[in-house]
């Protein structure tokens, strides 16, 4: 009876005291002197020890051992929390405001800051944190492939190696099919050793690097036909569609079937495509022309629409790798303009004109993770442009002035780093200018815009207008003129340069009828073969015309 009348008293002797604690906690803020968002925190401080005190008498009303320790404890726990929460007022000192709150006797300063936010709000992620840090290779391609930022460090890691591969890249092969100069050029898209290659004349040329005898070859219209633009056919890579000033969107066959035309403009004196590409996953053909249309077909050539989206000429037009639905176009009327083609009524729906000094001849998403785009002026100036809201990131000042008797010189990319590759046309105008200066191709690293390596050959000694690389980066093709140029590894073209002479030596010996082994018994072989079937044939016929002197006499 005694314990049970003792725990009695002590627990409420301990609900009075915290019924003192709360009426001290929740008197009027008035005579605090807090007021605007130091209310604030004082209330949340104040609620914060209401629930404190609600927990402490929770607690010691289910406990009925200890009683006398619970006792003592919250007496000692009121008696800090019963002191009347004392908050001075705010002091400003700048943009910020510090509060000074007295909890049992002791003073501590908050200091809150009221300014507007400068920058944008950044969450740190640890897994962020550590793989901005990391060297690993495979953390960089991973940043690289999601367009996150990586340091200068870094990107000299990724870049370093194809450089080096680059440097000693040589002349590997020239070819002259044309009687007219190049004006487009495009790689077969599963095989690494194929190029197709259109030149004024409207000829196209199916070229096998690999081999001797397995290039196809299909003639043109000659003036008037030149090829603008060409694109292997996604459904099937044995047809090429090309787009062509003669007016007509063709889809060529190298198999020796027919093409099949899939537009034509009929009237190629006024209108004329120029521009080209293909979009698999819409089942969309896209081609500009001289004026500024821009026409979009079916896969099967049916007309979807056809709208002006630029005041003169589209020279080029281009699906972006990444995003299905986002392609650009790039004119004369010295902008490039960038579209989703699901959102398309007339010029004023673009998503972005980026803003150029002159004409714009081409414009190249990136083929590492197409955040970035290429573009190339009829002047001096080499743009790159970085999503999402396609700023200007780098303008490289690079001599490649245009000139009405040459293929449009046109920067591209590399397909594993984002290096340009670029025809120099050297200009005395051009500042930093020097006396010889050679016809190089250059290759420039996007981040910081310096040549760090250049390709040249005094066999190959003119202007290169044209330059693609192939999907595994290992061969570089080339268009000067009439010529095309195939550039490889030192190290590969003496390999590559045997086997093409072992493939021509068999070639002139299967053409003229000589074997490998022995062509001295060959020879004898085969003329005993005839003298024995003409010997034949004589004998044959001597009978013949007896019995018939035979019959006639009886």
């Amino acid at each position: 009876m005694s314990t049970s009348a003792s725990g009695t008293r002590t627990s409420s002797r301990r609900s009075a005291m915290s019924r003192k604690c709360k009426e001290h906690l929740e008197e009027d803020n008035s005579s605090t002197g807090i007021s605007g968002t130091e209310v604030t925190l004082a209330s949340k401080l104040r609620k914060r020890m209401l629930t404190d005190l609600n927990m402490n008498e929770i607690k010691s009303e289910s406990r009925g051992k200890n009683t006398t320790t619970l006792d003592t404890e919250s007496q000692n726990i009121c008696s800090k929390k019963s002191k009347r929460l004392e908050a001075t007022s705010a002091v400003n000192q700048g943009s910020s405001k510090s509060l000074g709150l007295q909890i049992a006797g002791q003073k501590t300063d908050f200091i809150c800051n009221f300014e507007s936010r400068k920058s944008d709000f950044v969450v740190k992620n640890s897994v962020s944190s550590l793989m901005s840090k990391s060297m690993n290779m495979f953390h960089l391609l991973y940043k690289t492939n999601y367009g996150m930022q990586i340091s200068p460090k870094q990107k000299h890691t990724l870049t370093n190696p194809v450089v080096n591969q680059l440097s000693e890249f040589g002349l590997c092969r020239c070819a002259t099919p044309f009687d007219r100069r190049t004006t487009a050029m495009e790689w077969h898209p599963s095989n690494p050793n194929i190029l197709a290659v259109g030149s004024k004349g409207g000829d196209i040329i199916l070229w096998d690097s690999s081999t001797i005898t397995n290039d196809k070859f299909i003639g043109g219209d000659g003036a008037g036909g030149s090829i603008q633009a060409m694109k292997f056919w996604p459904w099937n890579n044995s047809f090429l569609c090309t787009a062509s000033i003669n007016g007509k969107l063709t889809l060529h066959d190298f198999e020796g079937r027919h093409g099949q035309i899939l537009s034509d403009t009929m009237n190629c004196m006024d209108f004329w495509y120029c521009s080209l590409d293909v979009s698999s996953s819409h089942s969309a053909v896209l081609t500009g022309d001289n004026v500024g249309n821009i026409l979009c077909l079916s896969e099967k050539g049916q007309k979807v629409w056809n709208k002006k989206l630029h005041k003169q000429k589209v020279t080029h037009v281009e699906f972006s790798p990444r995003e299905n639905w986002l392609f650009c176009s790039a004119s004369v009327d010295h902008t490039v303009r960038l579209w989703d083609i699901r959102m398309i009524k007339d010029n004023k729906s673009s998503l972005a004109v980026l803003q150029h000094n002159k004409g714009v001849n081409s414009a190249y998403f990136s083929l590492t993770n197409g955040c970035r785009l290429l573009t190339t002026d009829q002047h001096s100036d080499i743009k790159i442009f970085s999503a999402p809201e396609w700023r200007l990131e780098r303008t490289v000042h690079h001599p490649h002035r245009f000139f009405q008797h040459i293929t449009p010189i046109k920067a591209s990319w590399h397909p594993l780093q984002d290096l340009i590759v670029v025809g120099r046309y050297p200009d005395q105008n051009f500042p930093g200018y020097k006396s010889g200066e050679r016809r190089t191709i250059d290759i420039i690293d996007s981040e910081t815009g310096e040549v760090v390596t250049k390709l040249f050959d005094p066999s190959a000694p003119g202007i290169v207008s044209l330059n693609k690389f192939n999907h595994s980066g290992e061969a570089l093709a080339s268009g000067m003129g009439v010529n095309i140029l195939l550039w490889n590894r030192k190290e590969l073209i003496a390999q590559k340069q045997e086997k093409l002479k072992e493939k021509m030596t068999d070639f002139k010996s299967n053409a003229l009828g000589i074997g490998n082994n022995d062509p001295s018994k060959k020879r004898t072989k085969t003329d005993k073969k005839t003298k024995t079937d003409s010997k034949t044939k004589l004998s044959t016929k001597l009978k013949n015309s007896s019995q018939k002197s035979n019959t006639k006499k009886k």
